[in-house]
């Protein structure tokens, strides 16, 4: 399923493309890159979390000290979406 989510950095408003993937043991959020943040972000990011997990998993090392700013508030809407979005049950693409 793909979501749209809205994230404030630095006093700005981003529209941010995530499409969720359910795993059996995890759920993937794969974050698309608005074009503004092209030089902090690879084109296509994964954040990953663990079923039994409260905190996400992603490669930092492929992100500049902006782009971790910009996937933490990413996380932070993330981690507010309904269990629908959020992981909760279920399994495969939704």
């Amino acid at each position: 399923m793909n979501r749209q989510i809205t994230i404030t950095l630095d006093g700005v408003q981003y529209m941010i493309d995530v499409e969720i993937e359910r795993l059996p043991d995890a759920i993937v959020y794969h974050v698309q890159r608005p074009k503004q943040f092209a030089s902090e972000l690879p084109a296509t990011f994964d954040i990953t979390r663990p079923k039994h997990a409260d905190q996400p998993q992603y490669d930092g090392q492929a992100l500049t000290e902006k782009g971790r700013q910009i996937m933490r508030a990413v996380w932070e809407q993330l981690s507010t979406l309904p269990p629908q979005f959020a992981g909760g049950g279920g399994s495969g693409r939704i």
